[in-house]
């Protein structure tokens, strides 16, 4: 008897504990797999077993998560940094807040927006010069002005490439004059009068035998 009182197996226990849990046989897997209606049964009902034992589990873990306190250190430990956190979240915010609030053109920055100011200024002063520049450079005469030196080397440039253009014009010209029969063209122009003068002569020649073989008899002739 004095075993059984300190036998752990006998000591106190949950509820939810001492329900006989339900696990399939090793040979379940591979029985019942035919097509007749006990196979069919018999499968629908395990099915209907594994699908109770799943809604217990999750009855009993729900019982247990409800009926606990603060379980460990850990979950203590936890709330305590989401506090912490939230804690810092709502300091985050309420600065915001502020910050929307505050005038900027009252508060000024100090050091930094003095030195905004005169970024300022500088970049306007050198807007209002550029602005200056550009208007003064739209009244400029460039007809007059010529640009000095870079003026003079154009107009040279154009006088030269004009008179290279007059001078391949009169070229263009002149060669629309030129007799191409008179001219020959020296030795190729006499080759190619000699070939003319030499293929007419044969032609000539050709021309004649056919004359002639056309008068001849050949009903006179008769070998």
């Amino acid at each position: 008897m004095d075993d059984r009182q300190n036998d752990p197996k006998y000591d106190f226990k949950a509820p939810e504990e001492n329900i006989r849990k339900w696990e399939p046989k090793k040979w379940e897997d591979q029985a019942f797999q035919g097509v007749s209606p006990f196979d069919f049964a018999m499968r629908q009902k395990n099915e209907e077993k594994k699908r109770k034992e799943r809604e217990r589990e999750a009855k009993a873990r729900m019982y247990q998560y409800q009926a606990k306190g603060v379980a460990n250190l850990a979950e203590e430990n936890a709330k305590s940094v989401n506090a912490q956190y939230k804690a810092s979240k709502d300091e985050a915010r309420r600065s915001k807040e502020e910050a929307t609030k505050v005038n900027m053109a009252a508060s000024g920055l100090g050091v930094e927006h003095a030195s905004r100011n005169a970024d300022f200024e500088r970049e306007k002063a050198w807007k209002e010069a550029k602005r200056a520049e550009e208007a003064a450079r739209k009244d400029v005469n460039m007809a007059v002005a010529g640009f000095g030196v870079e003026q003079a080397s154009r107009n040279a440039d154009f006088s030269r490439e004009k008179a290279w253009k007059d001078t391949k014009r009169a070229e263009e010209a002149a060669r629309k004059d030129v007799n191409m029969a008179a001219a020959g063209f020296g030795v190729e122009q006499a080759s190619r009068n000699a070939d003319f003068e030499r293929e007419k002569a044969w032609k000539e020649e050709q021309r004649k035998e056919r004359e002639k073989q056309k008068e001849f008899d050949m009903a006179r002739a008769l070998f």
